[in-house]
């Protein structure tokens, strides 16, 4: 009879935070929670009850649960040692991903992170669920974003030309990655309208064209997840890529640290071998990556959009600085220029040579450049050694050519970036 009234109250009070949860996001909120108290059953329980489907959230907000998990000193007895290890477990489970980068937006639904906040002395472990925006046009179909993204292009296309789409517009390790996570949520959503299907309920008509466009998804998200594998054991990393993977590799050398430590206070010698043979694995990727001289993508339009820029922000101060007064006859003919400048900007900006979550990715995947350096200017337009690797301006300043002769004589516009050597 305990028991039974133990497990009830457990569930009653996962239920009780799962709706708490599940009010916030319909109603647009990010949340905090507290994790007081919880238990490892506990926990799944509360996973279970707000994670296991997508969760309904207002239109265009992505949610974000903040959960405290433990504490300094003063709280930690509140806190379950272990509680961390439950929770993280839990979402695994349940198809989490732990991406120390994430945040509340589409890209990085189905996704966590671990923070120490040592101002307040807490520990968090923020949660980005899937979501669904029923308002916009079904719940399942919401999820996978408009039927114009690149995502939804990428799963509604066959593998053939998925591979060609994957090679024109992500040629970076870090895009891929971009993609595979916006295709893991897709995957999810078709799910849930598989499921409504099998209930035998009705589909909406944005619902029905999702279900019956997706093809082959699961086999591309493992060509990705293959392609990107290739890319880390190939060293086709920039600078910040390597550094973000070695982040995500040291964190799960840190929670196997933990992991062996367990084990080994429990007495389970065969299972702290085996933790310790995978902590040699991560070892040996870390040490790799790092090994491997990074390779530099080319902006398209970088010099001239850095002189533009240079020009519109020179022509912008005389302007501020004149505060309403009469301008000389030579700045005014100057910041009539302006309008110009800004939409020669946005039109380099805008490119079609850009690939898909360029933007999303630039911080990663290019270097900041300096606003003067001539002599630079003038090596690079022959041949800039770096770390190993050629980099080489391609005619009318866009990313040259990488990619093999059949693909070059198939595309359309070029691809946005210079894959550079050969494997």
């Amino acid at each position: 009879r305990a028991t039974a009234t133990a497990t009830a109250r457990r569930r009653a009070m996962s239920a009780a935070l799962a709706e708490t949860i599940a009010r916030d996001a319909a109603d647009g909120r990010a949340g905090e929670y507290d994790l007081a108290g919880f238990g490892e059953a506990w926990v799944d329980a509360l996973v279970d009850a707000a994670f296991a489907t997508p969760t309904r959230a207002k239109g265009g907000f992505y949610a974000s649960c903040k959960f405290i998990v433990g504490g300094g000193k003063k709280t930690r007895a509140k806190y379950d040692d272990e509680l961390v290890k439950h929770l993280t477990a839990a979402l695994r489970a349940r198809g989490f991903e732990d991406d120390r980068g994430a945040s509340a937006c589409e890209a990085c639904q189905g996704t966590y992170k671990y923070q120490h906040d040592t101002d307040k002395d807490l520990k968090y472990l923020h949660v980005f669920p899937r979501v669904t925006h029923e308002a916009e046009g079904g719940e399942a179909a919401a999820a996978a974003g408009g039927t114009q993204s690149p995502e939804y292009r990428a799963c509604a296309c066959d593998l053939e030309e998925f591979e060609r789409l994957v090679e024109m517009y992500c040629p970076s390790f870090s895009q891929k990655r971009a993609l595979l996570r916006r295709m893991k949520v897709m995957e999810h959503a078709l799910g849930a309208l598989e499921q409504k299907v099998i209930a035998m309920e009705s589909l909406n008509d944005r619902e029905q064209t999702m279900y019956d466009s997706m093809v082959e998804v699961a086999a591309k998200i493992e060509f990705l997840q293959q392609a990107l594998d290739d890319m880390i054991k190939k060293g086709r990393l920039t600078k910040g890529e390597q550094g973000e993977i070695v982040e995500d590799l040291e964190l799960k050398l840190e929670d196997l640290n933990l992991m062996v430590n367990e084990a080994n206070e429990e007495g389970k010698p065969k299972r702290a071998e085996m933790l310790e043979s995978k902590k040699e694995i991560v070892v040996k990727k870390i040490d790799s990556v790092r090994a491997k001289p990074p390779i530099v993508y080319t902006v398209p339009h970088e010099r001239e959009l850095l002189d533009l820029k240079k020009e519109l922000n020179s022509l912008k101060k005389i302007a501020a600085q004149s505060k309403g007064k009469l301008m000389s006859g030579a700045d005014a003919a100057k910041c009539a220029n302006i309008p110009k400048l800004e939409e020669r900007i946005a039109n380099l900006e805008n490119s079609e040579e850009k690939g898909w979550y360029e933007d999303e990715c630039r911080a990663l995947l290019f270097p900041p450049v300096a606003e003067k350096k001539a002599p630079a200017k003038a090596k690079a337009s022959g041949a800039k050694t770096n770390s190993g690797w050629l980099t080489k301006a391609a005619k009318g300043g866009s990313r040259g050519g990488g990619g093999s002769a059949k693909a070059s004589s198939t595309r359309g516009p070029s691809n946005p970036f210079a894959m550079l050597g050969d494997d």
